[in-house]
């Protein structure tokens, strides 16, 4: 597999969602933008690491992924990691498995090459495992194991991680299905509007702001976010790239920490606009996680891609088809 599952998991494992106690968390997981909902298998709830997903990934039309991650860490000290962002969680996560959310009817094995050519993963159509449908959609478990995860963690992590990863049959039952929900779905063509401010606070209108651009690509993110500021310096090199091509990154800050942003800003090289975004932007980008990336036209109509989490590597296809069709 290439650099996207390092990047992945190193950049995306901190993204923080909203709305999810943690309690709440070990029970269910509902994923309705993919059509999912899981009770956590009891192995799960009991686990001595911390298991999780981030949400769904959105690879093309009709087909989305979600992911499952396994932390060598107890609740206690991933609570303590989450609290300073620096990153100590490199070498103790490992990815257990992906549920793709397939529409059209279509198997795996049609989408395969797709998916492959989006990601670099490499994943064999015998691998995946059909656990369910709904409608014109189809659901399949591909797992996921990491050998050299078994290798690098104490043995009682290593143990457990290996358990879990032989448990198919258990996750898959403990998946129901119904029909993708995308909240972005409805916003195909709509045109976002919101009034921000700049660094300096000076009110800047969205208008203006993606009037600089044939295609914008938004950046919701926030200071205390560790993996918004992994991709920092990332997204300013597509910013950099893509300028000649009459596209750029926007930044919208979900804080207030003005100086902070700022601080990170120079510490990455960022040069590409940042913006404070209002209070109600969730009114009018739903997103329950940062990062959440997504593009518009000059006119700010959403142009039906987007990006719940880090994923540098995917940016740029996403971008290219986006661009020339804007021409």
């Amino acid at each position: 597999m290439k650099k996207i599952i390092s990047l992945i998991l190193i950049l995306t494992v901190c993204s923080c969602c909203f709305g999810t106690t943690a309690e709440e968390a070990k029970k269910t997981e509902e994923i309705p933008v993919a059509g999912l909902s899981m009770n956590y298998p009891q192995a799960f709830a009991d686990a001595r690491g911390v298991i999780g997903t981030d949400g769904v990934m959105l690879l093309a039309d009709n087909i989305y992924l979600t992911y499952w991650y396994y932390l060598a860490v107890s609740e206690e000290e991933y609570q303590a990691i989450m609290e300073d962002n620096q990153g100590q969680l490199q070498g103790r996560i490992a990815l257990m498995y992906h549920v793709f959310s397939i529409g059209d009817n279509k198997r795996f094995a049609d989408v395969a090459d797709q998916v492959n050519d989006l990601t670099g993963w490499g994943l064999t159509a015998e691998n995946a495992v059909e656990i369910g449908q709904a409608e014109n959609w189809k659901f399949y478990l591909y797992m996921a194991p990491d050998e050299e995860f078994r290798n690098s963690v104490e043995q009682e992590y290593a143990d457990e991680y290996t358990a879990l990863c032989s448990m198919r049959d258990e996750i898959a039952s403990a998946y129901s299905f119904s029909v993708p929900f995308n909240e972005y779905g409805k916003m195909d063509g709509q045109v976002i509007r919101f009034m921000a401010t700049d660094l300096d606070g000076n009110p800047v209108s969205s208008a203006d702001i993606f009037a600089q651009n044939n295609v914008s690509m938004i950046n919701i993110w926030a200071t205390w976010c560790g993996p918004c500021i992994g991709e920092l310096a990332e997204l300013q090199a597509i910013h950099t790239r893509f300028r000649e091509k009459d596209c750029g990154i926007v930044g919208l800050l979900i804080d207030t920490d003005v100086e902070e942003a700022r601080r990170l800003m120079n510490e990455n090289g960022v040069t590409y606009p940042v913006y404070v975004a209002p209070q109600t932007l969730n009114n009018v980008i739903p997103f329950d996680a940062v990062p959440t990336s997504l593009f518009v036209d000059r006119s700010g109509a959403f142009l039906g891609t987007k990006f719940t989490g880090a994923y540098p590597d995917l940016y740029e296809p996403a971008l290219e088809p986006l661009i020339e069709a804007a021409q």
